[in-house]
């Protein structure tokens, strides 16, 4: 099968960078995600518009006198070209036919056209178009093999029909490309949007190309790529400037209404600004048309340079929130679907700092994840005889800030401070262990600080430490240095706990010497009340910080109790000489076990410290090579004889070989389970350790 479609980065929800081979003979690649341009006769010629989209990358026509070369500009030549026929399926066929050659030898991909002259129409005759549509279709595919296809999906707003097309795309593998044509023409219905996308990634190949066109205006972009579309057909836009809309993002504003233009583009800084008063002029449609393709253009590379190098899901908020059912689609696929989209969003980001909005931050994926790995991994240390409950800072890893050095100062006089476990109240996370401060997201993430917490953001916090504490002996003391809003997180918890809290006295600020007076009495005070029972393991004791932490930062990764077998003959920290990193050392041979990063707040363990893990944990991420010897730096998908089924994007994997005897490599996932499962090529993990 020749690859069309390759997978470089998977990025938060459904979203993704790839590249698509246009021609195998010269290895040329286009990026995705990315905008389709339309390509109309009174265009073609204009030096306004061949210099603002000669570096845009995709186009689309559909006047079949584009064939002819002489009609073409030589600066789109080289761009990767796509045809679609807005007339019939018959005369689709014809064109096709005259121009096959021209096809293949400029490797113009064709969309198969589903045009249809009225939408008022009843379940049943849409079901019956559909399937003479898709028999069409069929034949189509199979007399033009050379021939790149894509498929027009039209759904008529009965969104189980989908499922009809999933047959003609599986049995024919010249169809490369999905052409959603009406699935996001009405956003207010969101929940049947999520269903349809969710039946295309389970179902079909996830290296088959999503493109989504009809009635798109460029707001709605950058949820679209969130929800995994590769490519946006802009066409849309030059009818809305034939109806004399304007696009400025945010809005699409009537012409008329506009006193002030708000973009310095070729045509409004041009005479575009001395039409706004005309009704019927075709120089201001055509203008109006160039800035709204310029428009999104921007927009788009705007989308991009948030998807690879910030925060791509605060951009999506962001952008999101004056439009309640962008919003609601959001929430829905975080509150509905996790156990979806957590198997294609990334474990870590690096150098990231994560910007929370409110209310839809709260169950983002990343976050959903680490609450929920927090709870299933983390388990109390055996020598723990005192909880302390702190509250968050703004400043990240908490360790590092102002406050917490004061809270330390104050625990690190007492010889017992190896046994006291502390926990970290924040909202949106939840409650983190000291020891997991350093990884993504709670070395990461920022909230606007108010004092006021909603109900949701109680709960979170509420339910993420019930959990942990139940973990704990009953008879263990949680000493609680808390104030305001969270003494309401701790009497939501005291209702479901059994253990006894003491509360500090804050005298103005919790950092005040009255107030760490009041923390260090009640430590001192509720020394003699340590659970007896819990005695020190003297076999297995952490008593340095970073070694508490690299004990549960492995058990997080790699499953409950695997810190321990890593960790327990005993090992050296070795700072890296400028601070980006700490290196794990076998305290035997002085050999590396692991390498733990502060961008990525990743432990990446070498293979001398994986095998330390055997046998491995059913949490740890494995996967089985179809062989004994990895060649390169990636691991293809041809290459996956089994792998766990709870594989996430960037965390990290340990490879055995096809017998399972041995470590063979070890590296970074870039795609999860569920894509590897709905795809047969790709990269599937970054090498960053293998044998020789």
């Amino acid at each position: 099968m020749t690859l069309f479609f390759e997978l470089l980065k998977k990025k938060i929800g459904f979203s993704r960078i790839g590249r698509i081979t246009i021609t195998s003979q010269n290895r040329k690649y286009i990026p995705t995600p990315n905008i389709i341009i339309p390509l109309i006769n009174n265009f073609i010629e204009q030096a306004d518009f061949v210099e603002n989209f000669e570096d845009n990358d995709f186009f689309i026509f559909s006047n079949e006198d584009f064939f002819k070369k002489k009609y073409s500009h030589e600066k789109f030549q080289s761009k990767c070209l796509i045809y679609i026929h807005k007339g019939t399926l018959d005369k689709f066929q014809q064109i096709i036919s005259r121009n096959r050659q021209k096809i293949i030898k400029n490797n113009i991909i064709v969309i198969i056209p589903f045009n249809i002259p009225t939408t008022a129409i009843n379940k049943e005759f849409a079901k019956q178009e559909i399937k003479n549509y898709l028999n069409i279709a069929t034949k189509i595919v199979k007399n033009d093999l050379d021939i790149k296809f894509g498929l027009t999906f039209r759904i008529f707003d009965f969104f189980e029909l989908i499922d009809l097309y999933f047959e003609i795309v599986k049995n024919h593998e010249n169809i490369k490309i999905l052409n959603l044509a009406d699935l996001f023409d009405n956003f207010s219905k969101f929940r049947n949007i999520i269903r349809n996308i969710l039946a295309i990634k389970q179902n079909l190949d996830n290296n088959l190309v999503i493109l989504a066109s009809g009635r798109i205006i460029p707001k709605f972009y950058p949820l679209l790529i969130y929800l995994g579309v590769d490519l946006i057909d802009s066409t849309f836009l030059l009818y809305l400037s034939s109806e004399n809309f304007y696009n400025s993002i945010e809005y699409l504003l009537p012409i008329y209404k506009i006193k002030y233009l708000p973009c310095s583009c070729v045509a409004c800084r041009g005479e575009l600004k001395n039409l706004l008063g005309e009704k019927y002029s075709s120089e201001k449609i055509d203008l109006l048309s160039l800035h709204n393709l310029i428009s999104a253009k921007i927009y788009t590379n705007k989308i991009i340079q948030y998807l690879r190098y910030e925060d791509f899901r605060a951009f999506i908020e962001k952008s999101s929130l004056d439009d309640p059912n962008l919003i609601s689609m959001l929430r829905i696929l975080d509150r509905q679907h996790f156990e979806i989209i957590k198997y294609e969003t990334p474990i870590t980001q690096k150098n990231k700092k994560i910007n929370c909005l409110g209310a839809s931050s709260y169950n983002r994926p990343d976050f959903q994840e680490f609450r929920e790995r927090t709870i299933r991994t983390f388990e109390p240390e055996k020598n723990t005889r005192m909880i302390i409950l702190f509250p968050c800072s703004a400043v990240k890893p908490y360790s590092d800030s102002k406050s917490h050095k004061k809270f330390l100062s104050i625990l690190r006089k007492f010889p017992q401070f190896p046994d006291f476990q502390e926990f970290i109240l924040t909202s949106p996370l939840g409650a983190i262990p000291r020891q997991l401060e350093n990884i993504y997201p709670a070395n990461s993430y920022d909230i606007p600080v108010t004092g006021d917490w909603d109900n949701e953001e109680l709960n979170i916090t509420a339910g993420m430490l019930i959990k942990l504490l139940e973990k704990y002996n009953h008879n263990i003391p949680v000493v609680c240095h808390l104030e305001d809003v969270y003494l309401e997180i701790l009497d939501r918890v005291k209702r479901e706990i059994k253990n006894k809290f003491y509360i500090s006295d804050i005298n103005k600020k919790i950092t005040s010497k009255e107030s760490l007076g009041s923390l260090e009495r009640l430590i001192t005070s509720n020394l003699h009340e340590l659970d007896s029972t819990s005695e020190r393991n003297q076999l297995f004791s952490f008593t340095k910080t970073w070694i508490r932490k690299f004990a549960k930062i492995v058990d997080y990764h790699y499953g409950p109790g695997t810190g321990e077998k890593l960790l327990s003959n005993g090992i050296k920290i070795k700072k890296s000489r400028i601070n980006t990193q700490l290196e794990i050392l076998d305290i035997k041979d002085k050999k590396s076990i692991g390498v733990f990063k502060f961008d990525t707040g990743q432990l990446d363990l070498t293979i001398k410290g994986a095998t330390f893990l055997k046998p491995f944990s059913d949490l740890s991420s494995i996967i089985v090579f179809n062989g004994d010897k990895i060649t390169g730096n990636t691991l293809f998908h041809p290459g996956v004889l089994e792998y766990s089924n709870e594989l996430i994007p960037r965390n990290n994997v340990i490879i055995l070989n096809k017998n399972k005897e041995k470590v063979i490599g070890m590296g970074h996932l870039i795609v999860g389970s569920n894509i590897i499962k709905n795809t047969k090529t790709g990269r599937v993990v970054n090498i960053y350790e293998k044998i020789k």
